[in-house]
């Protein structure tokens, strides 16, 4: 009896050890198949972000609130974020843009063309 015990255990030990292993793999397999950004797609894509923060502090210099200049550029950005240079990493460029977008805002910058500039070469700088 106990020895049967013991080989059941063992029998499903061996087996868990392998599902394990077999969610490690596809977990692997799951973020090597994500894409990896170009160095060219990556310069794409801040100057995306750079172009959108330049119209969204456009818009907060017409005395726009945060929410307000959003709403005005959303289909824009959708439309560049849809892009099919753009569509793998939508999500990631979404969350920079309103985080520029966000940071333009509490700043208070007024010169677009210099806060545009800058995003576009701290974006390059971390991302490559």
């Amino acid at each position: 009896m106990v020895k049967k015990l013991f080989t059941l255990f063992l029998l499903l030990s061996i087996n868990i050890g392998f599902a394990n292993v077999g969610l490690a793999q596809i977990a692997s397999v799951e973020a090597s198949a994500r894409p990896q950004p170009t160095d060219q797609e990556i310069k794409n894509q801040c100057a995306l972000i750079g172009n959108l923060t330049f119209l969204a502090i456009e818009k907060f210099k017409k005395g726009r609130e945060l929410d307000q200049a959003k709403d005005e550029l959303s289909r824009v950005a959708e439309t560049a974020f849809n892009k099919e240079e753009f569509a793998a990493f939508s999500d990631q460029l979404r969350e920079r843009y309103n985080a520029a977008v966000l940071d333009a805002f509490l700043q208070d910058i007024s010169d677009p063309k210099t806060a545009a500039q800058e995003q576009i070469k701290d974006c390059i700088r971390r991302n490559l």
